[in-house]
């Protein structure tokens, strides 16, 4: 078991990869599509594609298990992966430059397109390997806490990142967004460094005979139902919460007139309601109902932000936005501290590494889903109403509806029955 001290040092990854998700969709995006003039859905689909590199994140987590670098499981691989993001964080802009500068030509995109998915392999790679070293260091008791203090504090480096680049960009200038990336990749590999050199316990190999080979592991994930119902309610949870990612602050600029700092600050005001879920789930709700309801909850909460949302584009009514944006914040936070602890206890221990990384792989199939689906939707509508605000308000429509279809899901899922299907199915065939 380890200490409040010792999460909160773990949870300056997090921060480190929460200033990075702002940069490219709370800023990057925004600036692309306003100030470079780029399509909303090329836009979508080039840094959406970094969503995809996740589909490593399955053996990259089972050679953690199974291949330590010098008596460690995770610190190597979660260093690895900060390596190669940093490389791509600091070539991103000058991507984003290049499809400016050629209108968004298919060689731009296309190199732009390569530099997010090296972007995604470093984070999801690195996720990975994250989310089984804070399973290996946590029970199931202290889990619901623990993930409360990581991922606030992820919460907390978005909020970094919206101040930093309201600063940096208060006057929109190629060389301000170069060095606002620039700083912040430098960031990222000192905040990883920080975070997990020194937590992880020289273990070496383990035996022979509790290693699980690549294709028998996931045959066993394949194998058990409850995987399977987990592995769609995760995907669906994070698709449906985050088809305006790439909408949100264009929605801001496009429907109300709003300039950069202001669209930028929709993310201070998500992040309050964020921490402020996340506080009460982790600090009592999800001790009092339980991991499955806090997360519902959560969901609906969530669903009826993307009404009010919808609303305000609808009646014209900007006072809306920030409510509705704190609230749909105050949703994400719930469902972030009853889902991670939900995912964290959906592992076996012989299996870890594995497992986070198909959770990992349904968290980014729903977030890439989401990316290149908000800005083809958004598409789709412009084509059939001819009308921005009517295009964006079906975004948030669809979410709020498919929010609640994500949340009659919960009931299929049990944690308990999934830990028997999976001994159940490691238990050695009788010769």
């Amino acid at each position: 078991m380890i200490g409040t001290g010792r999460i909160v040092r773990l949870g300056l990854r997090q921060f480190a990869a929460g200033m990075l998700s702002i940069l490219v969709l709370g800023i990057l995006n925004r600036v692309m599509k306003v100030e470079m003039g780029l399509p909303l859905g090329l836009i979508g689909l080039v840094i959406g594609i970094h969503y995809f590199a996740a589909l490593a994140a399955i053996p990259y987590g089972h050679r953690s298990d199974t291949h330590p670098v010098r008596k460690l499981h995770r610190t190597p691989y979660i260093l690895a992966g900060a390596g190669l993001t940093i490389l791509a964080t600091a070539a991103a802009p000058f991507g984003a430059l290049w499809m400016q500068g050629e209108a968004g030509s298919l060689p731009s995109s296309l190199l732009t397109a390569l530099i997010f998915l090296v972007f995604g392999f470093g984070i999801y790679s690195a996720g990975t390997a994250y989310l089984s070293l804070l399973a290996d260091l946590t029970t199931e008791e202290r889990r619901p806490r623990a993930v409360s203090i990581v991922w606030s504090m992820m919460m907390i480096g978005i909020l970094a990142g919206v101040f930093l680049g309201v600063w940096i960009l208060d006057t929109y200038s190629a060389g301000r967004l170069i060095g606002l990336f620039l700083t912040v990749a430098a960031a990222v590999g000192v905040l990883t460094v920080l975070a997990v050199v020194g937590q992880e316990q020289r273990s070496g190999s383990r035996a022979a005979t509790e290693s699980v080979p690549l294709r028998r592991a996931w045959s066993l994930v394949q194998s058990s139902r409850q995987a399977r119902w987990f592995f769609i309610f995760l995907m669906m949870g994070i698709l449906f919460l985050f088809l305006q990612q790439v909408v949100l602050e264009p929605y801001g600029g496009d429907v109300f007139g709003l300039d950069i700092r202001a669209t930028t600050m929709f993310n201070a005001y998500q992040m309050v309601g964020v921490l402020s879920g996340m506080a009460l789930a982790g600090g009592w709700l999800a001790r009092r109902i339980g991991n499955r309801p806090t997360a519902g909850l959560g969901l609906g909460l969530a669903s009826v932000s993307f009404l009010l949302l919808a609303a305000a584009g609808w009646m014209s009514q900007p006072a809306l936005l920030a409510p509705a944006i704190v609230l749909m914040g105050l949703g994400m936070g719930l469902f972030n501290v009853g889902g991670l602890a939900l995912m964290m206890g959906m592992a076996v221990s012989r299996l870890t590494g594995i497992y986070m990384g198909t959770w990992t792989l349904a968290q980014a199939l729903g977030n890439g889903l989401a990316s290149i689906g908000g800005g083809l939707l958004f598409a789709l509508g412009l084509r059939l109403f001819g009308d921005q605000t009517l295009a964006y308000v079906g975004v948030f429509l669809i979410e709020a509806a498919g929010l609640l279809a994500t949340t009659a899901l919960l009931g299929r899922i049990s944690v308990s029955v999934f830990q028997r299907e999976s001994e159940t199915a490691l238990r050695p065939t009788p010769a």
